[in-house]
């Protein structure tokens, strides 16, 4: 959408009605043109005070020194009058991205953090739609629009019942007072049809392609599906060798043996190979070495206001004491008390596992598909209690008052993989360690894997479709009218769709994936098959409900997957544990030990030295393959050699600057009278030194 400006709210009274169909102009005036790209889209309550409106413009586009953010905004044409566009300048977006620390193209090929006064040395810097991604410049104005903070202000004009203190940021304050109803990044429907027809089209085979999608939703969105389509290569190999053990019948023990020593070996090139390839695609996208030493509160982080000793803005302040007796005091109880419920959920499905055995052995005209219903209503009742406790965590996690989103997002994370990771995985321990019964182990593994990923797809899919059905009251005909409306409805209907959710889900369900295949597939050998087909087609599942079913979201810059990371690598540490145990209690193994009159003790001594001699290896074979690939480094550490040299050059120039100005001094002091040229110089070197 291109939209014509006019006047600047800047020359109108405070209190006169604010104009339609005009953008406020750039403090930069080499960056006026003719048309605006709106990039962000706020919405306010209906019936919004003029007042309230025409103050909120002002401070979206004053001057920063004045508290402002140098943004430009439009009023927006629609009818109820409660909408705002926001864009940006080609120059306050560069400004931006050098207080981000965002790492661009330099124009000898390295990749180093922008600086605004060496622009023109960086590539594509004059072409700000080239330089600076769709995602980038919409998260720089989401964190611009966050950063605009009180000044003189005493209450919210037009609403003089919400007082407001100095310091406070004035959107998280208008979003808890309800006053901005939402506000999201703009979808540019050009670029979302090129995206859409070589990613999630039918009629695309190849490869995803990450770099398009990283300019168009963000680091973190590209990190996932990147992440998904490697691991989903990744388990070829996995899928190949099963379905080859399946095909040839092959003996159990070996089986066991060869699936188990695969297990180990592919879980951990696999992580480790990954983790070299994220550290390549963060250094092509310049978000390996962001800054993010000096991280904003949430908004939602609640205290009494107080200075912060490092930045000295005036923030909240919550005591961390405080914050570790939630944790251990109430977060960490509920959750046992979830882990309980869990527990009792499979001991209720053995029981019933027994009960309908029972049955059927005394009854032959019962079904054969009743011995599946336990499976089936325990993968039910698990599938609950993942979305039940999930909620809970949340909101245990808001009520903790974690300062930092990362920290809030991890401690979440934690609450919920330590439960789901019990909740998925007890019956399948259960079974393994204590039943030792392999024939169960192979149909619940089997039960789990088909239902689940049938519900994951139902809920992931089906639901974000129903809601836009029923929010669209006749969609059909809509989306017909929408192609000719006006662009105001086409971004309002933006708005109107669902929230994106995240993808706290999305690496959920990859993780209990890599679970299932590293832990149990041994038992199971088609388990990497299955999991293949399932995302396979949860590529473009994703892929479409992003682009289409869901609103276009925020997304920061990402370096990698996070704590994902380690969680993974955890479990394939686990996964030689289990592997071990599996082959000693196999059919095969017991009677080998019975004929030759070993005992169980020995069998456990022999299994336990086995584990750490793999798990041995598996560190060994971690710690040989670098996690940075060797190019990678050679280039950053060459940035860093040339910034240590420049360091060193100003350095000198300050040392020579200082030399001057004591010489001059000492040449006063003696009464000797400096020239007209010797005070130029002498001016010049004070003002370097104030500079510095």
């Amino acid at each position: 959408m291109q939209v014509s400006r006019s006047h600047s709210v800047a020359e109108r009274k405070p209190k006169e009605p604010v104009a339609m169909g005009s953008w406020t102009r750039p403090t930069c005036k080499c960056c006026i043109s003719r048309a605006v790209q709106p990039l962000v889209a706020l919405e306010l309550i209906e019936n919004i005070n003029i007042e309230t409106k025409q103050w909120l413009m002002d401070r979206i586009q004053t001057e920063k020194i004045v508290g402002g953010a140098e943004l430009m905004v439009h009023p927006g044409e629609d009818d109820e009058g409660n909408m705002l566009l926001v864009s940006a300048s080609q120059h306050v977006l560069l400004r931006a991205a050098e207080l981000q620390g965002l790492y661009k193209l330099y124009k000898d090929g390295s990749i180093i953090s922008f600086s605004y006064r060496d622009r023109k040395n960086f590539q594509n810097s004059d072409n700000i739609n080239e330089f600076l991604s769709l995602a980038e410049r919409q998260f720089i104005i989401l964190h611009t629009l966050d950063n605009i903070k009180v000044v003189d202000e005493k209450y919210i004009p037009g609403y003089p019942t919400q007082t407001l203190y100095p310091g406070e940021a004035i959107f998280n304050r208008l979003r808890k007072s309800k006053i901005l109803h939402t506000f999201y990044p703009l979808h540019d429907e050009k670029m979302l049809t090129d995206l859409g027809n070589c990613w999630h089209s039918h009629r695309n085979l190849r490869l995803q392609p990450i770099d398009s999608i990283y300019r168009y939703f963000g680091g973190s969105v590209a990190m996932y599906f990147s992440f998904l389509e490697y691991f989903t290569c990744s388990l070829m190999p996995m899928a190949t060798f099963g379905t080859i053990v399946v095909a040839l019948s092959m003996d159990m023990i070996d089986k066991c043996i060869l699936f188990s020593l695969l297990n180990m070996i592919w879980s951990t090139v696999v992580m480790e190979l990954w983790k070299r390839h994220s550290f390549v695609l963060s250094y092509s996208w310049g978000t390996m070495q962001m800054n993010s030493q000096f991280e904003e509160p949430r908004g939602d982080y609640k205290g009494p206001m107080g200075t912060n000793p490092i930045t000295h803005r005036y923030q909240p302040y919550y005591p961390a004491w405080k914050r570790k007796v939630k944790i251990w005091l109430v977060s960490v109880p509920i959750l046992c008390l979830f882990l309980g419920f869990s527990l009792s959920g499979v001991f209720v499905f053995f029981r019933a596992e027994a009960w309908i055995k029972a049955y059927h052995s005394e009854n032959d005209d019962c079904w054969a598909c009743a011995l599946y219903l336990p499976s089936v209503l325990h993968i039910l009742y698990v599938t609950s209690m993942n979305v039940l406790y999930k909620t809970v965590a949340k909101v245990l996690t808001e009520w903790e008052n974690h300062r930092l989103e990362t920290s809030f997002q991890n401690h979440l994370t934690i609450k919920v993989m330590v439960f789901r990771f019990v909740n998925c995985f007890a019956a399948l321990f259960y079974i393994s360690f204590y039943l030792q019964d392999l024939e169960l182990l192979r149909k619940e593994l089997a039960s789990l894997l088909v239902l689940t990923q049938i519900i994951n797809q139902l809920i992931e899919s089906l639901v974000p479709y129903l809601h836009k059905m029923l929010i669209g009251k006749g969609t059909v005909l809509k989306k017909t009218t929408m192609e000719n409306a006006p662009e105001i409805d086409k971004i309002k209907s933006q708005g109107q769709m669902p929230t994106f959710p995240g993808l706290f889900d999305e690496y959920m369900e990859l993780f209990v994936q890599f679970g299932y295949v590293s832990l149990f597939s041994c038992i199971y050998p088609l388990t990497a098959v299955l999991v293949v087909v399932n995302n396979i087609a949860e590529i473009r599942m994703d892929a479409l409900k992003l682009c289409h079913l869901f609103r276009k979201p925020f997304i920061s810059p990402a370096a990698n997957i996070g704590v994902w990371q380690t969680a993974f690598e955890m479990i394939g540490f686990l996964s030689v544990i289990t592997n071990c145990f599996l082959i000693s209690i196999s059919p095969q193994v017991e009677e080998y030990c019975a004929e030759n009159n070993i005992t169980s003790k020995n069998v456990l001594i022999w299994t336990v030295g086995v584990e750490h001699a793999l798990l041995a290896i598996k560190i060994l074979l971690a710690f040989s393959i670098p996690d940075i690939p060797q190019w990678v480094k050679l280039r950053i550490d060459r940035v860093e050699y040339q910034s240590l040299q420049a360091l060193k050059h100003k350095l000198a120039e300050v040392d020579n600057g200082h030399s001057r100005v004591t010489e001059e001094k000492e040449k006063r002091s003696d009464g000797i009278t400096m020239s007209d040229s010797t005070e130029s110089s002498l001016h010049a070197s004070n003002s370097q030194l104030n500079l510095l």
